[in-house]
């Protein structure tokens, strides 16, 4: 996989090699990325079960100012440090996205949050309830899932405001108001 724009276009993204993990299709973040291409430059991006990194790198290549990535495995963690050899600007933080979540004082502009596909609903829709409280005003937050996955609640401070499905995935993007 590789960084699809920016000013780390074309470096390599190592993934992976797990059942538990999914890397996300060249095509899927090349529409995330232009839809929300005139929003991140400058932005602090949060990386949510960031995995390899993909979508976070992304945005620091494509402008963002920060970005900071949760990750709870171990061996994600260090294909992160390999991944962003040579990239400034960001944090690693190695816990889990529920206690990340409910200890951060900090607020972000972009929120992307790509949970394994068998987490339970019920979880994915509190989280995403407490990820409101995270979210600076008119924010962003990029919501990956199954298509088949049961349709969730969120924050009353936040609006749907599209979906995208590609194959069995769909993108939901949401805002702050």
């Amino acid at each position: 996989m590789k960084v699809l724009s920016g000013i780390y276009k074309s470096k390599f993204i190592e993934t992976i090699n797990s059942p538990d993990t999914r890397p996300m299709m060249s095509k899927v973040r090349e529409s995330i990325f232009s839809s929300l291409q005139f929003f991140i430059p400058g932005k602090n991006v949060l990386d949510l079960y960031a995995g390899s990194g993909s979508l976070g790198i992304e945005a620091l290549s494509r402008g963002a100012n920060y970005a900071t990535f949760v990750e709870k495995s171990i061996e994600c963690v260090k294909i992160l440090n390999k991944n962003l050899q040579h990239i400034s600007n960001y944090k690693i933080t190695n816990i889990s996205v529920h206690s990340f979540i409910e200890n951060s004082i900090l607020e972000y502009d972009l929120i992307f949050y790509d949970p394994p596909f068998k987490l339970k609903t019920e979880t994915v829709a509190n989280e995403l309830i407490a990820i409101e409280k995270l979210m600076e005003r008119d924010g962003r937050l990029i919501v990956h899932r199954h298509s088949a996955s049961d349709n969730f609640e969120i924050g009353k401070n936040l609006i749907f405001e599209k979906d995208k499905k590609f194959g069995q995935s769909i993108i939901y993007f949401i805002r702050k108001k």
